[in-house]
């Protein structure tokens, strides 16, 4: 009896280690997200119309690419690599981004394999939106800046030692750019956007991870 205690404790422990996030413990991963935003852009005066401010209501969908290291037991440090396709029925527009962000995020063990994951990013956004063909319409906006996410309910499972999945149920997005509206008949308009976005479930991603 004793040796078969020992011997289930000494397996208890085995699993524990095996599915520990631990110092020096690296992964590879994929995320796909959707998000709902609000950004405003301003826009300065030109060819005599006045200076302004128009809002885009996104739905934005990604896709990214994540290398993870863990710098010490439970925290890790991130650098992700993603591309983001937005509409705005409204406009009607759509646009292309890229996002390159390092992150940082610790673990908290809830459960056996387990985890509660908040994380923070920030890095470089650039993207172009489409808003029209006409010629009374923009044709296109180049955009370039600085954006920051936030994922306070943010999980991982990890059910073996190299596999694990993560959900992320709500988000809270930021960013700043600056560039340049192209109209026909001039050499491009200088802009400026702000942009803030947070709900539960309407920011939601879902990931896989190769642990190595």
């Amino acid at each position: 009896m004793k040796r078969i205690l020992i011997s289930i404790v000494a397996l208890a422990a085995l699993c524990f280690t095996a599915t520990a996030q631990q110092k020096g413990e690296q992964s590879l991963g994929l995320h796909l997200g959707y998000d709902t935003g609000v950004t405003g852009y301003k826009f300065p005066a030109y060819i005599g119309a006045p200076q302004k401010i128009i809002t885009n209501n996104g739905h934005n969908l990604t896709a990214g690419v994540e290398y993870s290291y863990f710098v010490a037991n439970n925290l890790r440090i991130s650098a992700s690599f993603a591309y983001g396709l937005q509409a705005d029925s409204e406009t009607p527009s759509y646009g292309h981004s890229i996002t390159i962000a390092p992150g940082i995020a610790y673990y908290v063990r809830l459960a056996e394999n387990f985890y509660y994951t908040p994380n923070l990013s920030a890095g470089f956004v650039c993207g172009i939106t489409n808003n029209g063909k006409s010629a009374s319409n923009p044709q296109s906006m180049k955009l370039y800046g600085l954006g920051a996410e936030l994922q306070p309910l943010a999980v991982e499972f990890r059910p073996t030692r190299k596999f694990a999945m993560t959900v992320s149920l709500c988000s809270l997005q930021g960013v700043a750019t600056e560039g340049k509206l192209d109209i026909k008949g001039t050499s491009g308009v200088d802009m400026s956007g702000m942009g803030v976005s947070f709900d539960f479930i309407a920011n939601a991603q879902v990931g896989f991870k190769l642990y190595f």
